[in-house]
C-alpha cells in the first residue's frame, strides 16, 4: 500500500514538473522592449542590429523594437508602461526630469559631428540660398510634445541662431522623422524646408526630392564650438525600470555593447547588409554617411567625461537649464555598461 502510494507521488510529481516545462517552453523568452526613432536612422543602428545579429537569443532573451515618429515620443511611451527602454537625444532628458518624470541614461549610442542637414524644395533654389534666406519659411521637423522639444528641433534653432535667424522667424510645422513624412512634405509643398537626418538627407537628395542647403557635417560649419562633440543619442530608461527591474537594464547594455563592439570590427557596407534593406540605393544612402563621417557610434557606450562636459556646454548654448540641485552626471546610470 505504502509502495503504491510512493508510485502515485512520483508520477504525480512528473506529472508536474513535466507541465512547469511545458509552460516554460511556451511562455518563451523573457521579452524586453525598447522603442527608438526610425527604422535605419543612423544613431540608432546599433539597437536595430541587436536582434539581426541573434545578440538578444543568445542572451536568452528576445528583443521588441518599436518604432515611433522621435525619441522623445519613444521615451515617453515608455514611461507610459509600455516598454522599458527608448533611444533618445541625451540633452532631451532635462526636461523629462523638470517635469516630475524621472528618467537616466544608461548607455551611449552616438556622439561627435551631427549627421544632419536642410533640405529645400528644388523650386526655391533660385530664391533660398543661405540659412538667412530661411527667414520666414516653413520648416518640417519632428516636434516632440507639449511637454518637451525634440533634440532635432533644439539643434536647428541653434544652429539658426548661430546665423541670426530666430526661431520665432520660422514656421514650424510638424513632420514625422522617417523617409515618407520628409517625403510628402516637400512634395506637397506643405514646407519649404525639412531639417533631417542622414540616410533620409541623402536619400532625399539622390531622388531630387530636396536639395542640401547646408549640412552640419561640413568641416567648418561648427568650428571650434565646444558643445560640437556632445552626446547624440543615448538608451535611457525610467528609473522605476532601473529600481524594480535592474536585471533588465544589466541585459539590454550587455546586448548594446555587443553590438556596438561588433559594428567596430566591421566595414559600413557590412554593417548596413545586415540589415536586410532590400533596396540597394537605399543601402548605399546608409553606408556613405557612416563612411564619411568618423566615430559617429560610440566604441563602448560609456559616457567619456570629455563628451560629457560637452553636452553641458550644449545645454547651456540652447537655454535648457538642468533642474535646480542637479549636476549632468546625475542624468547618467552607467553602473551597467561600465562593467
Amino acid at each position: 500500500m505504502q509502495r503504491r502510494t510512493m508510485l502515485r507521488g512520483l508520477a504525480a510529481c512528473a506529472l508536474s514538473t513535466g507541465l512547469a516545462a511545458r509552460a516554460a517552453q511556451e511562455t518563451g523568452p523573457q521579452v524586453i522592449r525598447v522603442n527608438i526613432p526610425g527604422p535605419h536612422l543612423l544613431p540608432f543602428l546599433p539597437v536595430e542590429l541587436i536582434t539581426r545579429l541573434g545578440i538578444d537569443q543568445a542572451l536568452g532573451v528576445q528583443l521588441a523594437i518599436r518604432y515611433l515618429p522621435s525619441g522623445i515620443l519613444a521615451l515617453e511611451d515608455a514611461l507610459a508602461g509600455n516598454a522599458q527602454f527608448a533611444g533618445v537625444a541625451f540633452t532631451a532628458l532635462p526636461s523629462f526630469i523638470a517635469k516630475k518624470k524621472p528618467v537616466s541614461a544608461i548607455a551611449v549610442l552616438s556622439s561627435g559631428v551631427p549627421p544632419y542637414s536642410i533640405l529645400i524644395r528644388p523650386d526655391l533654389a533660385a530664391t533660398v540660398r543661405s540659412l538667412k534666406d530661411i527667414k520666414g519659411r516653413s520648416i518640417g521637423i519632428p516636434m516632440g510634445s507639449v511637454t518637451s522639444k525634440t533634440y532635432l528641433q533644439v539643434m536647428l534653432e541653434l544652429w539658426l541662431a548661430n546665423n541670426g535667424v530666430r526661431r520665432n522667424e520660422v514656421r514650424w510645422v510638424q513632420t514625422n522623422q522617417n523617409l515618407a513624412g520628409m517625403q510628402g512634405s516637400l512634395v506637397s509643398g506643405m514646407v519649404d524646408a525639412v531639417f533631417c537626418e542622414e540616410p533620409l538627407a541623402g536619400t532625399l537628395v539622390r531622388k531630387k526630392i530636396g536639395l542640401r542647403l547646408a549640412s552640419l557635417s561640413s568641416a567648418d560649419t561648427l568650428g571650434g564650438a565646444g558643445w560640437a562633440s556632445h552626446i547624440r543619442a543615448v538608451l535611457a530608461c525610467p528609473h522605476e525600470v532601473i529600481e524594480r527591474q535592474p536585471q533588465r537594464v544589466e541585459l539590454m547594455t550587455a546586448m548594446l555593447k555587443r553590438s556596438l563592439r561588433w559594428m567596430q570590427h566591421k566595414q559600413p557596407d557590412d554593417i548596413v547588409a545586415k540589415l536586410g534593406i532590400e533596396d540597394g540605393e537605399l543601402s548605399q544612402d546608409l553606408a556613405d554617411p557612416i563612411r564619411r563621417i568618423p566615430n559617429l557610434f560610440s566604441p563602448d557606450g560609456r559616457f567619456k567625461p570629455a563628451e560629457v562636459e560637452a553636452s553641458r556646454q550644449f545645454l547651456i548654448e540652447t537655454g535648457t537649464p538642468l533642474p535646480a540641485g542637479l549636476r549632468i552626471r546625475g542624468l547618467i546610470a552607467d553602473q551597467w555598461v561600465n562593467r
